[in-house]
């Protein structure tokens, strides 16, 4: 189970106040997630969500994830998510991006693609369910590793503070309390990113 804090910025400009508060991050990812379903949409039915990224990292070479996630709750900022992840080949990852409809094949040599597969089948097939890009610059401020995430949409652009914590309270505490003392807006996000790539908002 994951548990992390959401807090959602208004505008680049908070965004960039925030980061000059936070100092230099330690770390900087472009992050190309897309997301697949049957073509029936068998795994959202399901309330499960399928997700390939591909992670360029500063002066390496890019690396791919699988993830699947369940039953995502967010409230009052705090998210909680039922989360597996797990490496894959680049060059396949690539391939099922351009055809979904290999996943069954790539499953025959990947552990979290063959649970996929045998957990919601999908016998007519696999879709894509859409894809969005995100800048991730990590901090660490205090004992907390601070992701600041622009997430760009076709419909626009959001600006997200995310940290994972088992004392979420405390983290959302710690955090806002920083931003109300440099004066930079914030609200608790209300949808996560695939919500909100899903419904096309920016909530």
């Amino acid at each position: 189970m994951e548990i992390e804090i959401k807090i959602r910025l208004p505008s680049e400009d908070a965004t960039c106040m925030l980061e000059k508060t936070l100092g230099s991050p330690i770390a900087s990812e472009d992050q190309n997630n897309v997301f697949f379903d049957g073509v029936h949409k068998e795994l959202i039915k399901s309330r499960l969500v399928f997700r390939i990224r591909i992670i360029q990292k500063s002066d390496k070479v890019p690396v791919a994830v699988v993830a699947l996630k369940g039953n995502a709750v967010l409230v009052n900022g705090i998210a909680t998510v039922e989360e597996e992840e797990e490496p894959i080949d680049i060059a396949i990852a690539r391939q099922i991006i351009d055809n979904p409809n290999l996943i069954p094949e790539a499953a025959k040599s990947h552990r979290l693609l063959q649970k996929i597969v045998e957990r919601v089948p999908c016998p007519d097939g696999y879709s894509h369910m859409g894809r969005f890009k995100n800048i991730r610059h990590k901090f660490q401020w205090r004992e907390y590793l601070v992701e600041v995430d622009r997430t760009t949409y076709p419909h626009g652009t959001a600006y997200e503070v995310e940290i994972e914590s088992t004392e979420p309270e405390k983290a959302k505490e710690s955090m806002t309390s920083l931003l109300d003392e440099h004066g930079i807006s914030y609200g608790y996000s209300q949808r996560n990113k695939f919500e909100n790539m899903f419904y096309g908002t920016l909530l």
